[in-house]
């Protein structure tokens, strides 16, 4: 007990204070926890291994926090502000600069003062024990419970105070058996809108048997809510809809009446039928007529027609003659936003005074609006890699052309470049910068563009036709590699609901043409690819120069945000086929360059699992096999899998991992006394047939916009097949298992809101190819090979979370 006190400091305490460092709750059996632990109305310190760190890492920077000279400075900023206006007199773009400046430092000023220095804001405040607080946070548990079914809960709390300075609470719940549903009924005097809503009974959210749910029962009035909206009830409100709940039976259950209530002003809920649907595509001009298009039902108004009526009627879900929906206006807005043609776009509805005729019943008049983008739009984007303690840049340019030939196709243009470091290959103790720089162009058109077709081939998805074409130069020490590019791809994406961004995204592509051109610079490279090589000569010719036709398949299934913070998965799922004109008879080949077939496969899964407090659990798994086909007994180089690297295995180098507990070595002759001995070699990249590969991450917030991780990688590549001059370099499913290499380490993540910077320090475990039998390797670990040249340690600096 005296060394907890002495782990955790209560010294700043004043005397009737007690510091708060637990709360746990029991009994629960089928209640979420982390629910609550949601509900507490104060947060106890945290422990880590019995003491407490972001307090003490508080108490510390308290030291070095005055307010009053805060306030002070403020004062002074106040006042210079004030007088560096009065100088400048009239000029008012000056005084709205000095605002904003001084504006600026004020309000850190005042954050500073209000949240305290930056040790303060790591660390954390001491959370000094309430008895109201638990009060109230016991009855917000009580809250809940009935929320969820449990009218029969109990909830009670226990505190124990240990060296009089230290509460822990235990919050004890006996939930008891919960309430459930055993009966449905209806009090709609709206005969139309009764039938509707049986007719989607099999839809509804409440189910007999059960557990009564306050959340689940909020969730079926927004459907109700929704599904009068989308069937042409165009004044609906929601205060119409209530749901009476009776629990007053025996057998601890729930009987539910649904109520829709009449108008206002009596009678039946009216429906509204669309009259004239227009959609105008540029800005008013005040006294100035514009001119119509009528295409398909809808009036197309402007007054330069730059949007073919054809494309946009694609992208429109509303005509003439439709009951109004709410799904299918918002459905119209989301199409023509994922054009990237419009800046943006709505849709109004006025009431129509009069119907065109006495059947027509009440009209609407709909006017879709939209707003042109900026014709031309340019993005530049500017970084750092940092590999083998060599900074490296790296920048692209892209310049998007809209609605280029008035179709609302997209034309994108890019040019890229970057440096990056890599150990010599003549002297281990130099680094050598590589360069790769490259080009793109890609026109995109609305619609799948496919031969017999009238562009109406999947219109529901946001179909994309994409022809691309690219160059790309890599010049490293090892070799030179050129490729230049052609391709066809058909895009379309499926959302669970329409109303939220799609989490499907399917790519097909038909064609795909690359022609790959190199020259090996290095004679030691060229030697080992020689040497391993022999029997087969397929690592050495996959370096050729040649054409790489192939068709592939790619799948996204993602339901995460930019921010990666939902419970969420992501699944991306590859498929290529190369060298198939050549089975169709068309041989691409000629005498400077062959052509490969093959096939690839490369499934990815990784799972998002939210802790609480911005903690979050998530894995990946990443697996793929590539092989030679047909007649073919080559992989083209560009093909084959690579392990390790800032998105990889952490611990490793780029593409240096493998094969299998194959090692590659290099003699070395010592002169006194003479001898030769062998050390690794982690210089040539190790190119792979088969890869498999699992990361662990534990990720945390540390404060504001720091956050942290702890990671565990693990995988390698191997060959499909056995190879002499390779032992052991070859997949087999009775060993792979031993020979994945395995790095652990620690990751500073700085959110900064438009991208993530990150930094992971990792380093080797188990390295399944260790020389002398020598494969558990995490003994070797000194901090300091984070700064220096070494094959144990590596920091990898990147953009991004690494998966």
């Amino acid at each position: 007990m005296a060394c907890l006190q002495a782990c955790i400091p209560t010294r700043y305490l004043a005397e009737d204070e007690k510091l708060l460092v637990g709360i746990q709750p029991k009994g629960l059996e089928t209640v979420d926890p982390t629910a609550i632990e949601a509900l507490y109305r104060q947060e106890p310190n945290r422990l880590v291994l019995g003491s407490a760190p972001y307090l003490a890492l508080y108490n510390f920077g308290k030291k070095f926090y005055d307010p009053q000279k805060i306030q002070q400075r403020i004062e002074k900023q106040e006042e210079k502000r004030a007088r560096k206006i009065a100088d400048a007199g009239t000029d008012a773009a000056k005084i709205q600069r000095l605002r904003a400046k001084f504006d600026n430092r004020v309000k850190r000023l005042q954050d500073n003062k209000k949240e305290g220095n930056l040790l303060m804001q790591i660390g954390e405040p001491p959370a000094i024990y309430d008895s109201t607080l638990m009060v109230e946070t016991m009855q917000q548990i009580g809250v809940y419970l009935n929320a969820k079914g449990y009218f029969n809960h109990r909830a009670s709390y226990e505190k124990e105070v240990k060296d009089e300075k230290l509460v822990t609470v235990t919050i004890n719940i006996e939930e008891n058996a919960p309430y459930r549903y055993t009966d449905f009924s209806y009090s709609i005097p709206d005969s139309a809108m009764l039938r509707l809503v049986q007719s989607t009974s099999g839809r509804s959210l409440l189910q007999l048997g059960e557990r009564y749910d306050e959340d689940k029962l909020s969730a079926e009035r927004d459907r109700l809510y929704n599904l009068m909206k989308n069937s042409g009830y165009y004044d609906f409100a929601r205060a119409y809809l209530a749901f009476e709940v009776d629990t007053s039976f025996a057998g601890k259950t729930a009987h539910v009446k649904t109520i829709i209530q009449r108008p206002d002003q009596g009678g039946q809920h009216p429906l509204y039928t669309l009259r004239n649907v227009y959609f105008k595509t540029d800005a008013d001009r005040f006294g100035i007529a514009r001119d119509t298009i009528l295409y398909n039902g809808i009036h197309y108004v402007a007054y330069r027609h730059r949007f073919s009526p054809l494309i946009l009627d694609k992208k429109v879900d509303i005509y003439p003659g439709q009951l109004y929906s709410q799904l299918k206006t918002a459905t119209t807005q989301r199409k023509l936003s994922d054009l990237d043609v419009f800046q943006f776009n709505n849709v109004l509805y006025n009431k129509s005074a009069e119907a065109t005729d006495s059947s027509a019943g009440l009209q609407l008049d709909a006017f879709v609006n939209a707003l042109p983008a900026k014709k031309f739009q340019e993005t530049i984007e500017l970084g750092l890699n940092f590999t083998e303690r060599t900074p490296g840049p790296f920048s692209s340019a892209r310049l998007r052309v809209r609605n280029l030939f008035g179709g609302a196709e997209n034309l994108d243009i890019g040019l890229r470049g970057g440096i990056e470091g890599q150990i010599s290959i003549a002297n281990n103790n130099q680094t050598v910068l590589i360069r790769e720089f490259g080009a793109d162009v890609a026109l995109s058109f609305p619609v799948i563009l496919f031969p017999f077709s009238d562009k109406n081939l999947l219109s529901a998805y946001s179909p994309r036709t994409r022809i691309y074409t690219g160059y790309t130069n890599s010049d490293r020490q090892q070799y030179i590699r050129t490729n230049y590019e052609l391709g066809l791809d058909y895009i379309w994406q499926v959302a669970r609901n329409p109303l939220r961004p799609p989490v499907m995204q399917f790519i097909f592509s038909p064609i795909n043409l690359n022609v790959v051109q190199g020259e090996i610079l290095d004679r030691d490279f060229a030697r080992n690819l020689i040497e391993n090589s022999e029997g087969s000569r397929s690592l050495i010719e996959s370096f050729s120069d040649g054409i790489i036709s192939f068709v592939g398949f790619s799948f996204i299934y993602n339901t995460n945000d930019f921010a990666q913070t939902r419970n969420a998965r992501y699944f991306r799922g590859l498929v290529e086929i190369g060298g198939l004109s050549k089975e169709l008879g068309l041989d691409l080949s000629n005498n400077q360059l062959q052509t490969f077939q093959y096939f690839k496969i490369n499934p990815d899964y990784r799972r998002y699992i939210p802790l609480g407090g911005k903690r979050f659990f998530v894995y990946r798994l990443n697996a793929g096999v590539a092989s030679p086909i047909f007649d073919s007994t080559v992989l083209p180089y560009e093909k084959h899998f690579f392990s390790g690297g800032a998105s990889s295995i952490r611990a490793w180098q780029s593409r240096r991992l493998g094969l299998g507990s194959y090692a590659a070595i290099n003699a070395v002759e010592e002169t006194e006394p003479y001898r030769v001995t062998t050390t690794r070699d982690y210089d040539l990249e190790q190119p792979g047939e088969v890869l498999v590969e699992a990361n662990v991450e534990y990720r945390f917030n540390f404060f504001s916009f720091l956050n942290g991780a702890l990671f565990v990688d693990a995988g390698n590549v191997w060959l499909l097949k056995p190879d002499a001059n390779r032992p052991r370099a070859n997949f087999e499913f009775n060993r792979f298992y031993k020979e994945l290499a395995v790095g652990t380490g620690v990751g500073l993540r700085l959110d900064l809101s438009v991208l993530i910077l990150r930094f992971d320090l990792a380093t080797k475990v188990y390295d399944p190819a260790g020389l002398y039998g020598k494969k558990f390797v995490l003994n070797d670990f000194n901090f300091t090979d984070f700064f220096t040249r070494n094959n144990q340690s590596t920091l990898q600096i990147g953009i991004g979370y690494p998966f």
